[in-house]
C-alpha cells in the first residue's frame, strides 16, 4: 500500500475519533447530570475529570509512543480500550450511581456540603479518568507514528490537530442535535463504542500491510538542517500552549453567558456554540497547517497569533452591546413554523461565528506552532508532544474552573474576557521580546501600536454587560412585536430604569428590576439570564396557589419539598399554614440572595425556623436526601432551558414519589404559553404515568397546576373551610382575590378522566431519550399555542363533570355570596374561565334581577365574549333602573357607542349623539370630578370625527387629575397619546409632538405612539426640505 493511501485511512480514522470523542463529552455530561447534578460546581468538576484525563494520557501515551517500533498499534489498543470501556459504561453507571448515593445515604451527609462535593470529584474522576486517559493518547501516538524527520512533525501536528477539531466538530454537531435526541442515550454510547472498536480493528489491520520503508534518521534534507531551538525558546512554547489553553477557556464560558440572554439557553443554543467555537480552532489549525513547514520566524508566527487574538476582539468587543438588537431584527423577519426554525438555528449560528470564529482561528494556529517548536528531537518526538498538549489541556481546565467559578463572581462577563484579552497581550509581549529574529525597531513599533490599542479600548469603550445580561432579547422575539427602530430605542425598551440588584454568578446572571411594562401597574421582577422568572404582582397567582392548593386538599400537612426558591412567595405561603418542616432546593445563590427584595409578599420564608435551604440542584438534592413530604411542589423554569428537562422525565417524578408520604401530593407547575398540544400532551403524560391520580389547576390564563397522588384524593370540604379562616391563608388567598372555598375549587380544570383522554397515547419523556429537552424549544420558537387542552375543560361539561366544585355544591350547595365571588374571580382579566363567570353571573341574575353590581359584571363578561347586543341590552335595563346613576350612564353611553360606530355613516342620522348625553349626563351627575367619564367622552368625540372637542376633553381629564383622586386603570400614557393623535389630525403637529414626548417618558413600549412621532418628524424634514429647495 502507498504510505499516502495509508496516511487517508489513519485521517479518516482519527476524524472519526474526534467525533466520537465529542459525543463522548455531550453523553457523559448528561449521564453525570443525573446524580451528580447541574450546579455549576457538579459540571465543573466533570469538565475538569475529563480534561485532565486527556492531559495525561497525553504525556503517559506520547511517552510510551517513542520507545515502540510501531505507535499505530497503541493506537489501535487505546481505540478498543475506549471502545470496551464504553460499551459497558451505562451498567457501570448505574453501578457507580447506586454507590455514591448509598455511601452518602449512610453517612448522613447534607447534600450541598463540601464531604458531598468531594465525593462527586472521586465519583466523576472513577468514572471519566480511565477512557479519557486513553482519549488523551490518540494524537501524540499518531505524529509519532506518521513523523519520519523531525522537520515534517509541524506539519503533521498541525494536520492531526485539524483533523481531530473537525472531527469534533462533526461530533458536537451530530451529539448535540441528533443522536441524542433521536436515539437517547445509551444506543448513543454503545454507538459511539462500536466505531471506536471498529477503528481500533482497522488500524491493527494497517499495522499487517506493508508500505515504502523509510529509515527513522534526522539527517539533512536538501542541504538544510531543521530549526533547532533553544531551552529557553521551548520553555515559552510550554508557556504558550498553557496560557493559550486558559484563555481559551475563559473566553468560551465568557462568550456562553453573554449569549445566552440573547440566543437562549435551549440545548441547540449551546450545541450551536460548541461548534462555532471548535469550528474556529479546526480553521486556525488547518491554516496553520498549510504553512508551517515554510515558516521562517515560527516565534514571530507565534506572537503574531497572540496579537491576532487581541486585535480581533478589540475590533468586535465594542459591538457586542448591540447583538441583542441585532439579533432581535434578523429573527423578526422569520415566519413562526417547523420549517422555519432551522433558519433561526442558522440566524444564531452566524451570531455566534461573527463573536467567536477570529480569536479562535488565532487560537487554533497558536498550539500546533507550539508544539512544534518544543519537538526538538525526534527521538523524543511522542513525549515532547505529549507534554505541550497536556499543558495546554491543564490550561483549559485551569481557564474553565477560573472563569466559572471565581472570575465571573469577582468581575463580571465582560471583564474576564478582559482579562483573557490582556493575558494573551502579555503573552505575546514576551514572545515577541523573545524573538532573537524580528528587529528591535519593528518589535517596539509593534508593541506599541497593539498597547495603545488595549489602553484606548479600555478608556472609550461603553460598558454593555447590562445591555446583553438584562434584555431578555430572544423572549422579545416570540411576541410578534415589531422590533425597535433604532438602538437608543432598544436600550429605552430593553434596559430597565430602576435595577435593585445586579449579580453574575457562578450559575446565571440575576437581577431583580422594577419593571416598567404599564404605567400604572409597577412591579418587582426576578430576572436569571434575561428572563423574567418571578414577580411581585403578576406572578403572584401562580406563586401563591401552588402553595395553596396541595395545603388545603391534603388533610394535614406537616412537611413540605419547594424546589425553587424565585421571589420566595411560594415558601412563604405554604408556611401560613402549620406545617412542622419546610425544605427548599434553589440551584442558583444568587437568587437566594435576591429573595431580600420580595419581602412585601413572600412573609420573609427563610426568616423562619422551620425552613432549611439547600443551595442545590434538586435532582441530586433528593437522590441524596433521607427525607419524606407530605407536599412536594417543583416550579423550575422553563423546559426548554437546558437541563430543565431532566425535572420533567419519569425518573424525577418516581423519585419524588419516593420521598412523599402515603397520602403525600406531588405538584407541578407548567406553562401554556410559548407551547404545543403535543409537547403538552409528553409532559401530562408522563406526570400520570407516576401519578395516575391526577388533576389540573388554572392558576392564570397561561399557567397550569398538576396535582397528584397514588392514592385518590378525598377532599374533607370542612376541613379546608377552617384553613382558608387561618389569617395568613385568608390573606394570601384575598390578595389573588380568591374570597372563599367554591372559588379556589373553581379553578380546577380537569380530572384524572379527562387527562387521561386528552394525553392518550403519547409518548413519555425519560432520563435516556430526554424528548422534552429537544421539543420544548421547537415548541417555544413556533409558539403555536395549546389549542386543544381548552376543550377538555370539564367546567363547561353538562354531563361528564368530575371536578371537586361539583362535590362541593351537592354536599353544601352555593350561597349567592359564593356564586358572585366565583364570578368575579372567572372574569377577571387572565384569571379562570370568563365563560364559567358568565355563566354562574347569569344564573344569579336571573335570580336578583335588581343587583346593579351583578348587572354590571355580566354586561362586561358579555362585551369580552363577544356578545355585544346582550351586553348592551344589560347596560340599558341597569339604565332603567338607575337613570340617575353616574357609572350606568357611562356603561350605557359606551356601550352604546361601541355597537353604533361599526354601523354608523355620515350620510345619514347621527346615532352617536346619545352615547355623548349619557357621558355628558355622568359628567354633570359627579359635577365633573371624574376623570374617567371625561376620558371616554373625548374618546366618543375623537371616534366621531370632532377632534377639537375630543382634544379639549383630554385636557379637561388632566385638570380633573390636579384636583381629585384619578382612576389608576386610567393609563397616563395612553391620555397623552391620545391627545398627540388629535392635535395631530387637527394639524398641530408641534402641540402633538409635546405630548408624545410626555406619554413616552411614562411608557417607552408604546408602538404606535413612536411611530406616530416618527411620522411627524419625517413630514416635518420633508417639509424643511421642500422649503429649502
Amino acid at each position: 500500500m502507498k504510505k499516502e493511501t495509508l496516511y487517508s485511512i489513519i485521517a479518516l480514522l482519527f476524524i472519526t475519533s474526534g467525533a466520537i470523542g465529542l459525543v463522548y463529552e455531550i453523553v457523559w455530561f448528561k449521564y453525570l447530570s443525573l446524580f451528580l447534578g447541574n450546579t455549576t460546581y457538579a459540571q465543573s468538576i466533570v469538565l475538569a475529570s475529563f480534561m485532565v484525563g486527556l492531559a495525561i494520557g497525553a504525556t503517559l501515551w506520547g511517552n510510551r509512543a517513542d520507545y515502540v517500533e510501531k505507535p499505530l498499534i497503541i493506537y489501535a489498543i487505546l481505540e478498543i480500550l475506549i471502545g470496551v470501556y464504553c460499551l459497558l459504561y451505562p451498567f457501570f453507571f448505574e453501578f457507580l450511581k447506586s454507590t455514591f448515593i448509598n455511601v452518602v445515604l449512610s453517612l448522613d451527609l447534607p447534600s450541598d456540603g463540601t464531604s458531598v462535593l468531594a465525593l462527586k470529584l472521586i465519583t466523576s474522576v472513577i468514572t471519566l479518568l480511565p477512557p479519557t486517559i486513553l482519549m488523551g493518547g490518540t494524537l501524540p501516538v499518531l505524529v509519532r507514528h506518521i513523523s519520519e524527520r523531525i522537520e515534517e512533525s509541524g506539519k503533521n501536528i498541525a494536520i492531526l490537530y485539524f483533523l481531530n477539531s473537525f472531527g469534533a466538530v462533526v461530533g458536537s454537531f451530530l451529539g448535540g442535535f441528533f443522536f441524542v435526541r433521536i436515539l437517547g442515550l445509551d444506543p448513543t454510547i454503545y454507538l459511539a463504542a462500536t466505531l471506536n472498536i471498529t477503528i481500533g480493528i482497522v488500524a491493527l489491520l494497517l499495522t499487517k500491510i506493508k508500505t515504502e520503508h523509510h529509515e527513522i534518521v534526522e539527517e539533512a534534507v536538501e542541504g538544510k538542517s531543521p530549526k533547532q531551538f533553544s531551552r529557553k525558546e521551548i520553555t515559552i512554547a510550554f508557556v504558550v500552549a498553557g496560557i493559550s489553553g486558559l484563555c481559551s477557556m475563559m473566553y468560551e464560558v465568557g462568550w456562553v453567558r453573554l449569549l445566552i440572554p440573547v440566543l437562549g439557553s435551549s440545548t441547540y443554543s449551546f450545541s450551536i456554540m460548541l461548534v462555532t467555537f471548535i469550528s474556529g480552532i479546526t480553521i486556525g489549525s488547518w491554516l496553520v497547517s498549510k504553512r508551517i513547514d515554510t515558516l521562517k520566524n515560527m516565534f514571530g508566527f507565534l506572537a503574531i497569533c497572540q496579537f491576532g487574538v487581541v486585535v480581533s476582539l478589540l475590533a468586535t468587543l465594542p459591538l457586542y452591546g448591540y447583538l441583542p438588537y441585532a439579533f432581535w431584527h434578523t429573527s423578526h423577519i422569520l415566519t413562526r413554523s417547523g420549517t422555519t426554525y432551522p433558519l433561526f438555528l442558522a440566524i444564531q449560528l452566524l451570531f455566534t461565528v461573527a463573536i467567536m470564529i477570529v480569536p479562535t482561528i488565532f487560537l487554533g494556529m497558536s498550539l500546533p506552532v507550539a508544539s512544534r517548536i518544543a519537538a526538538n528531537n525526534l527521538s523524543f518526538l511522542g513525549k515532547s508532544v505529549g507534554n505541550i498538549f497536556s499543558v495546554n489541556t491543564l490550561g483549559t481546565v485551569v481557564g474553565s474552573l477560573g472563569a466559572g467559578l471565581m472570575f465571573i463572581p469577582l468581575i463580571g462577563i465582560r471583564h474576564t474576557i478582559e482579562l483573557a484579552l490582556v493575558l494573551n497581550l502579555l503573552l505575546g509581549i514576551v514572545v515577541l521580546m523573545s524573538d532573537t529574529l524580528y528587529a528591535t525597531m519593528k518589535k517596539y513599533l509593534s508593541l506599541g501600536f497593539i498597547t495603545l490599542a488595549v489602553v484606548g479600548y479600555f478608556i472609550i469603550s461603553p460598558d454593555w454587560s447590562h445591555v446583553i445580561t438584562l434584555s431578555g432579547v430572544f423572549r422579545n422575539i416570540n411576541d410578534n412585536s415589531p422590533p425597535p427602530q433604532s438602538y437608543d430605542e432598544f436600550l429605552r425598551r430593553s434596559i430597565p430604569p430602576e435595577i435593585l440588584y445586579y449579580k453574575e454568578g457562578t450559575t446565571a446572571s440575576v437581577a431583580v428590576v422594577v419593571s416598567q411594562s404599564q404605567a400604572y401597574w409597577k412591579q418587582k421582577v426576578l430576572l436569571i439570564n434575561g428572563k423574567a422568572d418571578a414577580s411581585s404582582k403578576g406572578d403572584m397567582p401562580t406563586q401563591v396557589l401552588l402553595a395553596q392548593f396541595p395545603s388545603m386538599l391534603h388533610p394535614k400537612p406537616e412537611s413540605a419539598l419547594v424546589i425553587g426558591l424565585g421571589s420566595g412567595a411560594t415558601v412563604g405561603s405554604i408556611l401560613s399554614h402549620p406545617v412542622k418542616h419546610l425544605d427548599c432546593v434553589e440551584i442558583s445563590p444568587e437568587v437566594v440572595e435576591a429573595e431580600q427584595f420580595f419581602r412585601e409578599v413572600n412573609h420573609h420564608p427563610l426568616e423562619d425556623p422551620r425552613t432549611t435551604l439547600f443551595v442545590e440542584d434538586a435532582l441530586a438534592f433528593l437522590n441524596l436526601t433521607k427525607h419524606n413530604y407530605d407536599i412536594i411542589v417543583s416550579e423550575p423554569s422553563n423546559p426548554w432551558i437546558a437541563g430543565i428537562g431532566n425535572l420533567y422525565t419519569i425518573e424525577f417524578f418516581e423519585l419524588c414519589k419516593q420521598h412523599l408520604r402515603q397520602d403525600g401530593m406531588m405538584v407541578q407547575w407548567f406553562h401554556l404559553y410559548e407551547m404545543d398540544d403535543e409537547t403538552l400532551r409528553l409532559v401530562f403524560n408522563t406526570f400520570q404515568t407516576v401519578f395516575p391520580n391526577v388533576t389540573v389547576w388554572q392558576s392564570f390564563s397561561t399557567d397550569v397546576i398538576l396535582i397528584g397522588s397514588v392514592e385518590p384524593i378525598k377532599p374533607n370540604f370542612q376541613a379546608m373551610k377552617k384553613k382558608f379562616e387561618l389569617s395568613r391563608v385568608n390573606s394570601d388567598l384575598a390578595n389573588i382575590s380568591i374570597t372563599n372555598l367554591p372559588a379556589l375549587l373553581s379553578l380546577q380544570i380537569v380530572s384524572k378522566y379527562s387527562v387521561a383522554e386528552y394525553t392518550g397515547y403519547c409518548d413519555v419523556n425519560t432520563e435516556k431519550l430526554p424528548y422534552l429537552e429537544y421539543w420544548a424549544p421547537r415548541s417555544f420558537f413556533i409558539n403555536a399555542g395549546v389549542n386543544e387542552f381548552s376543550r377538555f375543560d370539564e367546567r363547561g361539561s353538562l354531563l361528564h363533570s368530575n371536578v371537586l366544585l361539583k362535590s362541593y355544591i351537592a354536599q353544601h350547595g352555593l350561597s349567592d355570596s359564593e356564586r358572585l365571588d366565583i364570578a368575579k374571580l372567572h372574569t377577571l382579566s387572565n384569571r379562570g374561565s370568563m365563560a364559567m363567570g358568565y355563566a354562574f353571573l347569569r344564573d344569579y341574575v336571573d335570580e336578583h334581577p335588581e343587583d346593579v353590581t351583578a348587572l354590571e359584571l355580566l354586561a362586561d363578561a358579555a362585551d369580552q365574549l363577544g356578545r355585544k347586543e346582550e351586553s348592551f341590552s344589560i347596560a340599558a335595563s341597569i339604565l332603567a333602573k338607575n337613570p340617575d346613576d353616574p357609572g350606568a350612564n357611562e356603561k350605557y353611553g359606551w356601550l352604546y357607542f361601541l355597537n353604533q360606530k361599526p354601523v354608523t355613516s355620515s350620510f345619514t342620522k347621527n346615532r352617536l349623539v346619545i352615547s355623548e348625553q349619557a357621558l355628558l349626563k355622568s359628567i354633570s351627575l359627579v359635577n365633573d370630578t371624574v376623570d374617567r367619564y371625561r376620558s371616554k367622552l373625548g374618546d366618543i368625540y375623537f371616534g366621531m370625527g370632532d377632534y377639537q372637542k375630543a382634544m379639549e376633553n383630554y385636557r379637561k381629564v388632566l385638570q380633573i387629575r390636579q384636583q381629585y383622586p384619578s382612576d389608576p386603570a386610567l393609563r397616563m400614557d395612553l391620555l397623552l397619546f391620545h391627545l398627540a393623535k388629535a392635535a395631530h389630525l387637527l394639524g398641530k403637529d408641534d402641540v402633538a409632538l409635546g405630548y408624545i414626548i410626555q406619554s413616552f417618558s411614562l411608557n417607552p413600549n408604546n408602538q404606535e405612539m413612536k411611530e406616530l412621532g416618527y411620522n411627524i418628524f419625517m413630514k416635518a424634514a420633508q417639509k424643511n426640505k421642500s422649503k429649502a429647495k
